[in-house]
């Protein structure tokens, strides 16, 4: 029904510019007005029998709410950072929860750069410091070796030394098991 109403504006437009006629113009004038009319009327006209649309945001459906985790129920170990522009972290997480699924984490790294010379008196100088969100799904009580693909927000400098790096988990979320 739109592209209907699409093609015969044109039409009516077209006719109105390429017509050097005044009643051709005048009567595509009033048409155009009354399809104007007719389309704001069918804008503002609102059924008594439609639902309302749910909050930008929510869902409406039943499906699977997340939920933040406490921190503390999630170990992560022997994590490797290795690469560069994509990095590739390894390591495991184990879910010490014993009713939530975890679904995803945010994991700050930190990478250091250490050399003879560093102005920092530990003689290492922070070279990366960033924050990523890793979706990797871990059942309660289980434990699950990862491999993550992970980009660097900001260029990342090359270490003139030995580097060292540090995790810090921020944050967790997960399904409750009985959803």
């Amino acid at each position: 029904m739109f592209w209907f109403f699409a093609a015969l504006i044109l039409l009516v437009l077209l006719s109105i510019t390429i017509t050097h006629r005044g009643p051709v113009r005048i009567a595509g004038s009033i048409a155009l007005a009354a399809l104007l009319a007719w389309g704001l009327y069918q804008r503002l006209n609102t059924r008594p029998d439609a639902q309302p649309l749910p909050p930008r945001g929510k869902s409406s459906s039943p499906a699977l709410v997340t939920q933040a985790m406490p921190v503390a129920s999630i170990e992560l170990s022997n994590l490797k950072l290795t690469g560069g522009a994509p990095f590739e972290l390894r390591g495991s997480i184990a879910n010490h929860s014993t009713d939530t699924r975890l679904t995803a984490l945010t994991l700050r790294t930190i990478r250091r750069d250490c050399y003879e010379g560093a102005i920092d008196p530990s003689g290492c100088v922070v070279i990366w410091d960033d924050q990523h969100w890793i979706r990797w799904p871990v059942q309660p009580g289980e434990t699950r070796e990862f491999i993550e693909t992970i980009w660097a927000h900001s260029p990342v400098p090359r270490a003139r030394g030995t580097i060292k790096d540090e995790f810090e988990l921020i944050a967790a979320t997960g399904v409750a098991n009985g959803d």
